[in-house]
């Protein structure tokens, strides 16, 4: 049994080194918004979650749940000079290998979805990068105006806890893991939009993850963190670099407000 367990990491661990990771690739992209279990045997709904289904000829496994795409591999999307990074979720049968189905959510972050408006094709550049970087996700602080840390209100941990604007002090609620799922994570709770809200000055909290829409973000090129289900960004309120200023969810409009550095 153990000789079978190291045979098939190995196999697993050359399957993940043939993956070319960081190689750009000039290709195309459409979308879907299936919702059920994807190919990494996980559910998704592809309407409302960030993700993306890669092409057929990259699997590896007989068991697609246990292939290298699913350990930690996501898809970096440049379109119209716009980057995104979203998880590898699920297996597009029908693509050819430069062709990526992304969910109907990261789609939208560079064109309307709605078929009266675009013909649901992009012509743009894309690449596997690791998501994970060997170490289980990014984690650190994320940082916004005056340099300062956002984290739990109270450094309480707790769902429902507010979260806002804080000289850096190394709380551990200041600490943020971007574990690849379009999630951003500490104490064990997801970055959350209250109530999955959709109008300027929603609540952001701390909630458990549940895979909702409401806890879906995409940091861009620009440096916003927008949630795709509201499509609008992460914002301090009133603009304010003060101490113990909460975040909300308002209009994305280019403002230092509205600027974050990530892990």
């Amino acid at each position: 049994m153990v000789i079978l367990k190291a045979l098939l990491a190995a196999m697993m661990t050359f399957a993940a080194a043939a993956i070319p990771i960081g190689q750009p690739i000039a290709g195309k992209a459409t979308f879907y918004n299936d919702a059920g279990y994807g190919a990494c045997g996980t559910p998704i709904n592809a309407a409302t979650e960030m993700l993306v289904a890669v092409s057929h000829t990259y699997w590896t496994t007989a068991n697609p749940n246990l292939d290298p795409l699913c350990q930690g591999i996501s898809v970096e999307v440049t379109y119209n000079g716009r980057t995104i990074t979203v998880p590898v979720k699920d297996k597009c049968p029908s693509c050819a290998a430069t062709h990526i189905d992304l969910s109907q959510a990261a789609f939208a972050q560079f064109a309307s979805t709605d078929p009266a408006d675009t013909p649901g094709v992009l012509n743009l550049t894309w690449k596997f990068v690791s998501s994970t970087g060997g170490g289980g996700g990014r984690t650190g602080p994320i940082t916004g105006l005056a340099g300062k840390c956002i984290g739990a209100a109270g450094g309480n941990t707790a769902g429902g806890t507010a979260v806002d604007l804080y000289s850096c002090v190394g709380d551990a609620t200041q600490q943020w893991t971007f574990p690849g799922d379009g999630t951003i994570r500490t104490a064990g709770r997801c970055l959350d939009v209250s109530n999955s809200g959709t109008a300027d000055g929603t609540r952001i909290q701390l909630w458990d993850c549940n895979g909702t829409g409401a806890q879906q973000w995409a940091y861009s090129s620009a440096r916003d963190l927008v949630n795709p289900n509201a499509n609008k960004c992460l914002d301090l309120t009133g603009g304010s670099s003060a101490d113990f200023t909460v975040v909300q969810l308002w209009t994305c409009n280019g403002s230092g407000a509205q600027k974050w550095t990530v892990p």
